[in-house]
């Protein structure tokens, strides 16, 4: 009989659900969101990143991110800059403002994989990483 408390896709998308709410009750302590934090870092990490590809790199919906950007830019995070060579084009910049909270908030997602790792070996990580990876494949 089928039993979903052993259900792999069920155990592991709770997991999944309680680090991502664990890490943004965190975050929010720092007056940002979990969402907002990932922005960040892909911001910083692919200036000039457009829309598009951004909530790609997110795995979130194309709608959802200019949401999110549009909320970043009137809090001064963000910048939309056209492309000089295709007008169509808009790239995606962190202000000064942004860069600033982007490196004070990086450090948090250190923070957060240290006490997720916690009393795990390197060869169970190692393990873990790797039958994580094949469940992915398995559903592609």
């Amino acid at each position: 009989m089928f039993d979903i408390d052993t259900c792999l896709s069920f155990v592991t998308s709770k997991a999944c659900k309680e680090i991502a709410e664990a890490f943004n009750k965190r975050l929010m302590k720092l007056g940002v969101t979990r969402v907002q934090w990932i922005a960040l870092y892909y911001l910083g990490k692919y200036a000039g990143i457009k829309q598009k590809e951004l909530a790609e790199k997110m795995n979130i919906k194309d709608s959802t991110v200019a949401r999110l950007i549009d909320r970043m830019e009137r809090e001064g995070y963000v910048i939309r800059v056209k492309d000089l060579e295709d007008k169509r084009i808009t790239k995606l910049y962190l202000t000064e403002k942004g860069i600033e909270l982007r490196e004070k908030l990086l450090p948090e997602g250190k923070k957060m994989s240290e006490i997720l790792s916690k009393n795990i070996t390197d060869e169970e990580m190692e393990i873990f990483k790797r039958v994580i990876k094949k469940m992915v494949d398995n559903v592609r």
